[in-house]
């Protein structure tokens, strides 16, 4: 690692660390934009949790449509939490939808190709993480600020 200049703030030196916790995000150093992907599993496990808290206490009304719509409202935005600033692999984005994909089964008792086929039609996991990062980007480049416009700058070359 390079030495770097110590930064002043209010008469104190700001610590030069390697990660930084930030709105939930771990946000790492380097040339580029990066954040520590731990976090996935973090959104899972919450995710999983939610889940299960709301799939116990309304299952006994055996209605999957209800039980669909609270999992949606509640659970999902734990997936989606940040999505769209984290720069997501592939591989990545189908181990999330996967995720949901295993909730579903569970709702509609389903599994293997039938369970891929409900997700499809209760909604594409993966249309909606891009369309949350194509509305992310889009409010960035209409931010009159040249932080940001830096940030963006340097993340996308």
């Amino acid at each position: 690692m390079h030495n770097c200049k110590e930064v002043q703030f209010d008469g104190g030196a700001i610590q030069f660390v390697d990660k930084a916790k930030y709105l939930g995000v771990m946000l790492k150093v380097g040339r580029k934009f990066g954040v520590d992907l731990h976090i996935l599993q973090y959104m899972k496990s919450n995710f999983y949790r939610n889940f299960n808290s709301v799939f116990h206490r309304v299952a006994r009304f055996r209605s999957e449509i209800v039980i669909l719509q609270l999992v949606t409202s509640f659970c999902q935005p734990y997936l989606l939490y940040c999505t769209e600033c984290l720069g997501l692999t592939t591989t990545q984005i189908r181990s999330i939808n996967h995720t949901r994909q295993c909730a579903l089964s569970h709702i509609f008792n389903i599994t293997g190709p039938d369970a891929a086929l409900v997700c499809d039609y209760t909604g594409n996991f993966y249309e909606t993480m891009m369309r949350r990062t194509d509305g992310f980007y889009s409010s960035l480049r209409g931010v009159d600020n040249d932080v940001i416009r830096f940030v963006m700058s340097v993340s996308t070359n």
